[in-house]
């Protein structure tokens, strides 16, 4: 039988050259990373980006003005108006069946009998 251990094997020599690669890579961005010009300039850079993502924010809402589309302020005021007309609404009827049973437990004028809906035939999915 031939001896297996002493012809060398390329992927453990790729394992040991990636394993080592790595190290060294990390050892030196750890290095660079620890400096005060590395900081500064991530400071920068965030700064840079925080000015640049606001300014096309107030771009895109002028943009979506002029086209007359409107903003994500524009649609949650809309569902803010929304939700106040549905409260409003539950309360009005919530007093019409108030009166209404005030008016039938008195003996006043009954009401109208509920108009029968037809038979649902479609199936909610």
């Amino acid at each position: 039988m031939a001896d297996q251990t002493s012809t060398p094997d390329p992927f453990a020599m790729w394992r040991d050259w990636v394993a080592n690669s790595e190290r060294q890579w990390n050892g030196f961005l750890n290095d660079a990373m620890a400096t005060d010009e590395f900081s500064q300039s991530m400071a920068k850079m965030m700064d840079v980006y925080l000015n640049m993502q606001k300014n096309m924010n107030e771009v895109m809402g002028k943009y979506l003005q002029t086209m007359n589309v409107p903003t994500r302020n524009d649609i949650l005021a809309l569902g803010e108006r929304l939700s106040q007309i549905e409260d409003r609404l539950s309360s009005i009827e919530n007093g019409l069946r108030a009166a209404s049973a005030a008016a039938a437990s008195s003996g006043g004028p009954k009401a109208a009998p509920a108009v029968k809906r037809p038979a649902r035939t479609k199936k909610p999915a």
